[in-house]
């Protein structure tokens, strides 16, 4: 009894979860196929009830790769969070990041690979960015020597297409977040 109560609140809820596509840059897949993203969202959701809200579809990394890499980074615990530049998001109408918000990250191309969640946002400029900052990256990156250089360039190429340039000033949201699914063993 409990079990058909349990679905038939969770098919309620998912009525009125906003999904954000939050794709950006060039290379990714950005018209993803959606099955295999319901899929697992719903095996997700199942198995962890608190994450069944609204949540970002998102890749990362610059080519299939380091997005592999990436992925490999989180879910073994060594790369706890990432960046986002506001001018982006206002240029693409996304909405900004909260805390607690579920972020369905995909491989390069478009497959549902794990769920992070949020859990602290810190804003900040491009040029405040310093070893503590970058500690939440993946090991190869986390010295500013390399992560500087390295997202200037990858941010450059995308904010061209707004009739921007990566500077000092450019503001920053730095995004911690906790693997959530699939955790160890699944």
């Amino acid at each position: 009894m409990y079990a058909k109560f349990y679905h038939a609140i969770l098919s309620v809820i998912k009525k009125f979860m906003n999904r954000i596509f939050a794709i950006t840059g060039t290379g990714a897949e950005k018209n993803p196929d959606v099955e295999p993203i319901d899929i697992f969202w719903n095996k997700a959701i199942e198995e962890i009830p608190s994450i069944a809200k609204d949540h970002q579809i998102r890749s990362i990394g610059i080519d299939e790769e380091t997005t592999g890499l990436i992925i490999d980074f989180i879910k073994g615990g060594e790369k706890v969070g990432t960046f986002s530049l506001p001018w982006i998001m206002q240029a693409e109408n996304l909405p900004m990041t909260k805390k607690g918000l579920p972020i369905i990250l995909l491989s390069y191309d478009g497959k549902p690979e794990l769920i992070v969640q949020v859990t602290e946002i810190i804003e900040t400029t491009f040029g405040e960015i310093d070893s503590d900052v970058t500690s939440i990256d993946g090991p190869p990156v986390r010295d500013p020597e390399v992560w500087i250089p390295l997202h200037r360039d990858y941010w450059n190429g995308i904010l061209t297409e707004y009739n921007r340039v990566c500077s000092d000033d450019m503001p920053v949201i730095v995004e911690k977040f906790k693997l959530v699914y699939p955790l160890e063993g699944h």
